[in-house]
């Protein structure tokens, strides 16, 4: 797995950081309305989350939901994605194509591609 920290804190050093949070991700504590979804997008920064805490574990941070604090955790591997105004960074679960193998019912064909002269 990726040390997300060093990134985080790169993207925080720049200024604000949209992470995009897997809620199904065994961990993430958000409040209750909010994990219907599966994926939300929350803005960590010194303006909008100043009291938020970078752990071995994860982001923990107090937010405000319709007026009320919620105190939020976000575990690193929920953490799919990381951007700001400079730059995106996406994490990868899934396997790439190129690690998966073709099945035996896969046949050679070919292409539907023909020279045109």
């Amino acid at each position: 797995m990726v040390d997300k920290i060093p990134i985080f804190e790169w993207f925080l050093s720049s200024g604000d950081v949209l992470i995009t949070v897997d809620t199904t991700f065994d961990g993430v504590d958000i409040p209750a309305h909010l994990n219907r979804q599966d994926s939300i997008d929350f803005i960590l920064g010194a303006t909008p989350t100043p009291k938020l805490s970078t752990e071995t574990g994860g982001v923990k941070v107090p937010m405000r939901f319709s007026g009320a604090l919620y105190s939020c955790y976000f575990p690193w591997g929920s953490i799919v994605q990381m951007s700001s105004q400079d730059a995106v960074i996406q994490f990868r679960s899934a396997p790439l194509a190129k690690d998966v193998k073709p099945s035996r019912d896969m046949k050679k064909t070919k292409p539907n591609l023909r020279l045109v002269k």
